[in-house]
This record gives C-alpha cells, structure tokens and sequence, in this order.
C-alpha cells in the first residue's frame, strides 16, 4: 500500500509533462497559420475541417487591371480592313473588354482582338477599358487613332485603276438615252452639211474650169473673116481685092 502511494506523485508529473507539451504544440501550429495567412495578404478565406479544427485557405493578392491598346494600320480607305489588339493585365482573368470611338463598321465589339472594315470616313480616337472576372476595371488604356479615307478609284474598283477608262465611261454615257440619239443627229448632220458643202465646191470648181475651156464668143466668125491669098497664102481679110503682101488680086479668075 506503501508502494503504491510513493508512485502517485510521479504518474501526476508525467501527466502535467504531457500536457504541457500538448498545450505548446497547439499554441505553436495557431501562431503559424495566422502568421501564414497575414503574410500571404488581404484576400483570405476560412472554413472547418471534419474535425472543427479550423483551417485559412489564402488567394494571393494581384495588382491593379491595366490594359493596352493598338490598331494597325493607322490610315487605310473605306472598306479595307484593320486590326485591333489589346493586351491586359493584372486582376483575375477572364476579362471583358469595352471600346469607345470605334468607326462604323467595328463598334460592338467585346474581345481582346478583331478585325473589321471601316464604313464611314473620318479621324476617330479609340479607348478601351477592361474589366476583370471580380468586377475590378482598368483605368481608359491609350488612345489608338486610325484614319479613314474615301476610295477614290474612278470606277470604284479599290485598285487606283480605274482613272484609267473615264473617257470610255463618259462617252457610254453622253451617247446613253435619248440624249445620246440627239447628240448622234447632230454630229451626222454636221457631217452631212460639211459634204455637202464640199460637193457643191467641187462641182463649181469644174464648171469653171470647162468653162474656161470654151471658145469665146465671136471666135469663130473671127476666124470666118480671114481668107488666105491664092499666090502667097497670106490670110487677108474677106472682101479684100488685093493681097497686101504680094498684091495680088484676090477676084475669083474667070475662064
């Protein structure tokens, strides 16, 4: 009985030992996780274990959603195409994007980058902001400019060639319609008036010509007038009865 009243006093030490030691391990593990879950930052979460210990899950902080935009190229003519690229980050992805000042033909968009064709003409300034899967938006990223020209192409064929055949285009349509069988019948007339004209100058021209050609008036009787001598064949004027150059009488001889 002695024996057993000496051992007492030594089993009650080993149980306060052993509950000390318990009591500073569990003090140990607590200090820990809530030093490991300050470190790790703002964004913690909690929840029980099966045994209702509690346990600190932590999802590491991320900086501030920022987003970068560019648009290639800078100036192009109505109806060609352009890129538009944006690179985000920080937040927590997926992200959503919103453009602003996008030309018609591209507005409505909602991705990071696309391509599209520009309908109306202008100068535009184009932003974008981004907003993350939390709901955290980026502050309006850069400006991106792109011009929009007019397709000047004569023909509207987007290849610069089509100046090459306005002529053509223009004489289709001056002689298109009604319009055109009325220029048609004047410019035949004109040229119908100009031949006539031309023709009836000829014609003038061989009248006088032939009649240049004529023997004028009172030749023939002139030449009837004359008669030659019978001695010396000079010609001397009829009814003259002696020849002036050998004077011989120009009176018929009677047998």
């Amino acid at each position: 009985m002695a024996a057993t009243n000496s051992n007492a006093p030594r089993n009650l030490l080993a149980a306060l030992a052993v509950v000390a030691v318990l009591a500073v391990l569990l003090l140990g593990s607590g200090a820990v996780a809530s030093n490991g879950a300050t470190a790790l930052g703002s964004h913690t979460t909690s929840r029980l274990m099966s045994d209702g210990g509690p346990t600190v899950s932590a999802i590491p902080a991320s900086g501030p959603v920022s987003a970068r935009l560019s648009i290639s190229p800078g100036q192009v003519q109505q109806g060609q195409s352009i890129s538009v690229m944006t690179t985000a980050s920080g937040g927590t992805p997926p992200y959503t994007y919103s453009y602003t000042g996008l030309p018609n033909g591209c507005s409505g968009q909602n991705q990071a980058s696309f391509s599209c064709n520009p309908s109306s003409t202008g100068s535009y300034n184009v932003q974008v902001t981004v907003t993350d899967s939390h709901g955290n938006q980026s502050t309006p990223s850069n400006t991106a400019s792109v011009t929009v020209t007019s397709s000047n192409n004569g023909n509207g064929n987007g290849k610069g060639n089509g100046g090459g055949n306005n002529s053509s285009g223009g004489l289709s349509s001056l002689f298109s319609g009604f319009s055109g069988i009325l220029w048609l019948l004047l410019i035949f007339g004109i040229v119908g008036f100009i031949t006539w004209i031309l023709l009836i100058v000829g014609v003038w021209i061989i009248a006088i010509t032939l009649v240049r050609r004529l023997p004028k008036r009172g030749a023939a009787g002139s030449v009837a007038a004359f008669t030659k001598c019978a001695s010396c064949s000079t010609p001397i004027p009829v009814g003259t009865k002696f020849c002036s150059e050998c004077g011989a009488s120009t009176a018929p001889k009677t047998a």
